[in-house]
């Protein structure tokens, strides 16, 4: 299954790269509030609870970064067992300066599955779909609100009267 989108972050660069190579803030706008171990600075064991009602299972994710461009680009992949399946995933994420506080982000990952899991491949899709542009409004917003907050911080007071 393929998988890819595009948005605008109202901030910088650097400060979008910083925010979206930080395991810890993307986990916590993950949904299902996963656990999140880093190995080493381009490994990370993402541990958390997928499906819903009684088909929920936890998932131990491997995710390994590679290709780093700081502040351009990124890939990662990633790997797990679901339910007697493998699921693999293969991805990279481009960030666009189109101003001093403008940037394009592009992503794009090619997910495999395995075993019985194949045969899920259409109903699984739109649920990660869903996580992920989930997860990358979340970032989004934290990565806008603190661009403006030192905007605003950076500003020159108005004396008041």
């Amino acid at each position: 299954m393929h998988l890819s989108g595009e948005t605008e972050i109202a901030a910088g660069r650097q400060r979008v790269w910083d925010t979206i190579i930080d395991a810890r803030q993307v986990a916590a706008c993950v949904p299902g509030n996963p656990k999140v171990e880093i190995v080493d600075e381009r490994r990370m064991k993402v541990t958390a609870v997928v499906g819903n009602g009684f088909l929920k299972t936890t998932v131990v994710v491997d995710i390994r970064l590679s290709d780093l461009q700081p502040p351009a680009s990124a890939k990662a992949a990633a790997s797990s067992v679901v339910m007697g399946g493998s699921v693999n995933a293969e991805g990279g994420l481009e960030l666009t300066e189109l101003g001093p506080a403008l940037t394009r982000a592009t992503w794009a990952a090619d997910v495999t599955l395995g075993g019985m899991l194949a045969r899920f491949a259409g109903m699984v899709e739109a649920p990660v779909r869903g996580g992920v542009d989930q997860t990358l409004a979340c970032l989004k917003s934290k990565i806008e609100a603190a661009e403006a907050a030192d905007a605003a911080a950076a500003s020159p007071g108005v004396p008041q009267a």
